[in-house]
C-alpha cells in the first residue's frame, strides 16, 4: 500500500542477509537476565507482516523485557532477533526507525512544550538529511525536508482526529488525546513494525474503545505491522489476530485468542489467582 522508510536504506553494521520472505520481526532463543535474576527465558516468536501481535501477563513477566530487547534498549545473553531479512545479536538503537521500527512507552514521551504538530514532527527527526547551519539558513534542502515532514505530520494528525489541537502545547492537553499525539508520531515515519507499549492504559473506556479502532486502522492504512503489551484482556481479544502469553519469563501460549482463551496452562497460571504483589488479574 505505501512505501516504508526503510526502503533502500543500507544494512546495520553487524547485520546479515537472510531470506527475504522472512516474518517482519522473529525472535529466536532470547534470554536476558538481571544480577542473576531472569527476565527471558528462551523466548521464540514470529510475527507476520500485517498482523496485530499482542503480548499478555501479568506485572513481572517479561513483556516490557522482550520490547526492550526487540528495540535494542536491552542486550540479551542469548539469542537472535531478526527484523526483516536483517539478523542481530543487539538491534542498534541508534538506527532503530532506520531499520523500520517505531515504539510508544507505557509513560508518555512528549514534549510538553511544543506543539502537537511539531511533537508529531518529530518522528522524523532521523530523515532529516540537511545538517543544522543549513536548517538555520533555511536552505532549499531544509525547506523541502521541512514542507515534506509537515506534510506527513499533518496527514497523521489528520488519521487520528487530532486536527482540533494540532497548535496546542502538549503539555495542556488530557491524557487521552495525548496517547493519540504519541501514537501519530509513531506512525508518522510509516515503519514497517509498530511496538506499542500499553497503548490504552490509563484512559477511560470510550478512549480505550476510539484508541483500539485507531490501532486496528493503523495496521491498514499505514501498512504496518503492530506488536503490542496490553492488560486489558478483552481489548486484546478483540483487537489480536494472535496473542503470546508469558509467565515468568517463559512463554507458555502463543495463538489465536480462542486457542489463548482456552488453552489449560494459561487457565491454570490466570483464572482467578494472581501472581504475589499483582493486583490486576490478566485473565
Amino acid at each position: 500500500m505505501h512505501s516504508n522508510v526503510a526502503g533502500g536504506t543500507p544494512r546495520a553494521a553487524g547485520a546479515v542477509r537472510v531470506d527475504a520472505g522472512a516474518p517482519v520481526l522473529t525472535l529466536q532463543s532470547i534470554s536476558l537476565s538481571f544480577g542473576g535474576v531472569t527476565a527471558l527465558d528462551g523466548i521464540d516468536l514470529a510475527v507476520a507482516k500485517g498482523e496485530i501481535r499482542a503480548i499478555i501477563g501479568p506485572n513481572g513477566a517479561g513483556k516490557s523485557s522482550l520490547l526492550n530487547v526487540v528495540s535494542g534498549l536491552y542486550r540479551p545473553g542469548r539469542g537472535v532477533v531478526q527484523l526483516g531479512s536483517e539478523r542481530f545479536r543487539h538491534v542498534p538503537t541508534a538506527r532503530l526507525a532506520a531499520v523500520g521500527v517505531a515504539r510508544t512507552f507505557q509513560n508518555l514521551a512528549l514534549f510538553k512544550g511544543l506543539s502537537v504538530l511539531d511533537n508529531v514532527m518529530m518522528g522524523l527527526v532521523h530523515c532529516r538529511r540537511a545538517g543544522f547551519v543549513r536548517q538555520i539558513l533555511s536552505t532549499p534542502q531544509a525547506r523541502r525536508e521541512e514542507a515534506k515532514a509537515r506534510a506527513a505530520a499533518e496527514e497523521a494528525i489528520t488519521f487520528l482526529h487530532l486536527g482540533a489541537v494540532k497548535h496546542q502545547l502538549a503539555g495542556g492537553l488530557p491524557y487521552g488525546i495525548l496517547k493519540r499525539v504519541e501514537l501519530a508520531r509513531a506512525l508518522v515515519a510509516r515503519p514497517r513494525l509498530l511496538l506499542l507499549d500499553e497503548p490504552l492504559a490509563g484512559v477511560t473506556l470510550g478512549e480505550k474503545r476510539d484508541l483500539a479502532a485507531h490501532v486496528r486502522n493503523a495496521r491498514d492504512a499505514y501498512d504496518t505491522t503492530i506488536v503490542l503489551i496490553e492488560h486489558d484482556i478483552g481489548v486484546v481479544m478483540g483487537l489480536s489476530d494472535r496473542i503470546a502469553v508469558l509467565d515468568y519469563g517463559r512463554k507458555i501460549a502463543d495463538g489465536s485468542p480462542d486457542e489463548v482463551r482456552s488453552d489449560q496452562a494459561v487457565i491454570d497460571a490466570y483464572l482467578g489467582v494472581a501472581h504475589e504483589g499483582e493486583t490486576e488479574l490478566v485473565i
